[in-house]
C-alpha cells in the first residue's frame, strides 16, 4: 500500500515542499537526504568567495600591489640602524701584587685606631665589590652625562630637533631636550648591558644608524669607565698615604705597640701598591676581550627587509580577498 504525504502538514514548519518529495529526495537545506549535515555549503560558499574575487580582481589586484609597494618603501625609506658589540671581561684587582698582608688582622688593629676605619674596609674590599663597582658605573646617568657633555651627543641623539646648518634647536626653550631625556633615549634605547654569570664576560652593545659612531662610543664608553674608576682609586690612594703617613708618625710619637706599627706599614705598603698599579693601568676596571668592528652594510638589525616584504605580502592578501568579498555582497544587495 502507497503512503502518499500530506503537504499541508508541514504548514507548521513554514516549508514549502518541492517537487519530487513524495519519493523522499527532498530533505531540509543544509542536510543530506539522511538528515545530516554535508559538505556543499562549504563549497558553494568557496566558490562565491571565488566569484566575487573574480568580478572584482582589480579591486583587489590595487589594495595588493598597494600594501607591498607600501612595505617596500618603508623597507628602504627607514633609517637603517646597525648594532655594536664590544666584549670586556671585569679586572679582578684584589690581592694581585699586594704581598701576603694578614687583612683579618690588619684590619682588626687598624679599625681600633681613631679614623682608620675606612683605611681597614678598603684593605678589605673584595673583587666582587669592584666587578660590580665597575657595571655600575658603566650604566650610570654620571657616565654619560660626562661623555655626551664631552662630545655634544644631544644634537645628534636629538636630530630632528636641531638645526646643523645654524647651530641651534629648532624648538621652544622649555622643549630642548636636556641630559636627563638624552640619557633615558640613550639608556632605553641605544645601549645594551649584558653580563655572562657564567663567564664573567660583559657586552656592551650600542644600536644606531651611523656604523662608524657606533663603534667610537661603544670604545670611549669602555675607556672612560676605566678613567673614572682609575682615578677614584688614585684619589683614594693619595688621601690614604697622607692619612696613614699621619698615623705612623703619631705611633712612633706615643710609643704605640710593635703590632700596631707594623700593621701601619703594611697598609701603606699596601695602599702604595694600589696607587702604583692605578697609575699603570690603563685597562683599570675593564680588560676588553674582543674590540668593537664595523658591522657590513647588509648586518643592519633595523628595518628587517625581508620581514617587511612577507607582513606586506600578507597584509595585502588580506586587503585584497577582504575588499573584494565586501564589494561582492555590497553589489548583491542592490
Amino acid at each position: 500500500m502507497t503512503v502518499g504525504v500530506d503537504t499541508p502538514d508541514l504548514a507548521w514548519a513554514g516549508r514549502t515542499v518541492p517537487d519530487g518529495a513524495s519519493d523522499g529526495a527532498w530533505a531540509p537545506r543544509g542536510q543530506g537526504s539522511d538528515g545530516q549535515g554535508g559538505d556543499g555549503q562549504w563549497g558553494d560558499g568557496l566558490g562565491l568567495f571565488l566569484g566575487r574575487l573574480r568580478r572584482h580582481w582589480l579591486l583587489a589586484a590595487i589594495l595588493f600591489l598597494a600594501s607591498v609597494g607600501a612595505s617596500v618603501a618603508a623597507a628602504f625609506l627607514l633609517p637603517s640602524y646597525w648594532r655594536v658589540e664590544v666584549l670586556v671581561m671585569p679586572v679582578s684587582k684584589s690581592g694581585a701584587g699586594f704581598g701576603n698582608l694578614d687583612l683579618g688582622s690588619a684590619s682588626g688593629l687598624l679599625g681600633g685606631l681613631g679614623g682608620l676605619g675606612g683605611v681597614a674596609g678598603l684593605l678589605g674590599k673584595s673583587s666582587s665589590s669592584n666587578e660590580d663597582e665597575a657595571m655600575a658605573v658603566l650604566g650610570s646617568r654620571e657616565l654619560f652625562d660626562t661623555y655626551a657633555t664631552q662630545q655634544d651627543l644631544l644634537p645628534i641623539l636629538f636630530a630632528s630637533k636641531w638645526d646643523a646648518a645654524a647651530k641651534r634647536w629648532t624648538v621652544p626653550a622649555d622643549e630642548v631636550p636636556t641630559l636627563r631625556r638624552g640619557f633615558k633615549l640613550f639608556n632605553r634605547s641605544i645601549r645594551d648591558i649584558t653580563l655572562d654569570r657564567r663567564s664573567g664576560i660583559v657586552t656592551l652593545a650600542i644600536t644606531w644608524k651611523d656604523r662608524d659612531l657606533a663603534v667610537r662610543w661603544a670604545r670611549d664608553l669602555i675607556a672612560l669607565t676605566n678613567a673614572q674608576l682609575r682615578d677614584r682609586a688614585l684619589a683614594d690612594a693619595n688621601r690614604n698615604l697622607a692619612y696613614l703617613r699621619t698615623a705612623m708618625a703619631n705611633a712612633q710619637k706615643e710609643g704605640n705597640s710593635n703590632a700596631l706599627n707594623a700593621a701601619l706599614v703594611s697598609a701603606y705598603e699596601r695602599t702604595l701598591q694600589n696607587y702604583m698599579y692605578a697609575t699603570g693601568q690603563t685597562e683599570f676596571a675593564f680588560r676588553i676581550i674582543d674590540p668593537p668592528t664595523v658591522p657590513d652594510v647588509r648586518e643592519r638589525v633595523w628595518p628587517n627587509r625581508p620581514l617587511f616584504l612577507a607582513l606586506g605580502v600578507i597584509l595585502g592578501a588580506l586587503l585584497a580577498a577582504g575588499a573584494a568579498h565586501l564589494r561582492g555582497r555590497a553589489s548583491g544587495r542592490r
